[in-house]
């Protein structure tokens, strides 16, 4: 395909991130579950015993037994998990008291740093939760209110962190759902982990593995403009990619390079979205990330079944003919039911019986 055909491509699937699921889901915090309500009130009982001593005591016993139990803690709080660390690392009482930090906030209740922490967070929780009645209000009305109202300002930070690796987390979370192997496959929990390295490359994803690498994912999206640095450091990991299987591998043997690129920063500067979709084997977007897994099924011969509309079918033709996958495609319109099915992109894929 020819870098203007696939300009075209880039053009018609351009994410659109405003309007996008992901991106919604950080203003909308999802319900707390029954079990972290129930253990909300028993915060909430800690903090309010009248002798700090106690309720420090019984604070800390409660937070410590539960998994993420803190993290919940300073979002009700309307903390983040950075702040209360560079709070307590400026808080001269804390210096004269000698109380040494950890680098990790969920380590704030271990014992020694517990002693800066917990009179922190027990005079926030007093001041957010102080005035709450629990026989005069419901609990989990007044828990949920307070969810709602704090996750805004609490997830800014983690908006920011893990919007740039959305595209290698979504790539991560569809191929563990068809069982397709990658690697490093932690990115399906946590697509912050370090990437997947070939002969001092980084990857994104790999697949199967970095011993024997079939498919090889560079992603980079950018939603606003991306200037020159990006422009040039885009061409720049993409040609490295290129020259490495150039120099490393032969014929058939090559894995495919793979370009996950969207964005409207794109379109401020062309040559960096040039230099990739002329560099990469094939590239993808949010809208055709089923690419990667039926590429993933040709080269692997993973029983995996493809959904297509017929605008699709006929759009992406030469790409079903190129990686013969013309008996793995079938019509949404022709789907008696979507059940088993999984959403990827504008394509729904699902694993058959092998």
């Amino acid at each position: 395909m020819s870098v203007i055909n696939r300009k075209a491509e880039f053009e018609r699937h351009l994410w659109d991130h405003a309007a996008d699921a992901f991106q919604a889901q950080f203003d909308e915090r999802r319900s707390l579950t029954e079990e972290e309500t129930d253990f909300l009130a028993l915060v909430y009982r800690a903090a309010i015993i009248a002798d700090d001593v106690d309720a420090l005591k019984k604070l800390r016993i409660v937070i410590s037994a539960r998994a993420n139990g803190l993290a919940l803690v300073l979002q009700i709080c309307g903390l983040t998990r950075n702040k209360i660390l560079v709070d307590l690392r400026a808080s001269a009482e804390v210096k004269k008291q000698g109380v040494k930090l950890p680098s990790a906030f969920h380590n704030l209740v271990n014992a020694e740093p517990w002693r800066a922490a917990g009179p922190y967070l027990l005079s926030r929780l007093r001041t957010v939760v102080g005035n709450v009645s629990p026989s005069g209000n419901s609990l989990a009305g007044v828990f949920e209110a307070l969810n709602q109202s704090t996750w805004p300002g609490y997830i800014r930070q983690e908006r920011a962190k893990r919007s740039g690796h959305e595209a290698e987390y979504r790539i991560a979370t569809l191929l563990a759902s068809l069982e397709v192997p990658f690697e490093p496959f932690e990115k399906a929990d946590n697509p912050l982990c370090r990437d997947a390295q070939i002969d001092s490359i980084s990857f994104d994803i790999v697949v199967p593995g970095t011993a024997s690498p079939a498919i090889v994912v560079k992603s980079t999206v950018h939603t606003a403009n991306i200037g020159q640095y990006g422009e040039s450091k885009d061409h720049l990991e993409i040609s490295e990619a290129r020259e490495w299987i150039e120099k490393r591998f032969a014929g058939e043997d090559a894995p495919v390079l793979l370009a996950f690129i969207d964005g409207v920063g794109f379109r401020s500067n062309r040559a960096g979205l040039e230099g990739v979709l002329s560099k990469a084997d094939e590239f993808c977007q949010f809208k055709t990330i089923w690419k990667v897994a039926m590429i993933s099924a040709s080269k692997l011969g993973l029983p995996l079944e493809i959904a297509l509309s017929e605008e699709h079918r006929k759009e992406f033709s030469g790409f079903i003919e190129h990686w013969q996958l013309e008996q793995s495609v079938r019509l949404i319109s022709s789907l008696e039911t979507t059940v088993g099915w999984i959403e990827a992109g504008d394509a729904l894929i699902r694993r058959t019986a092998t």
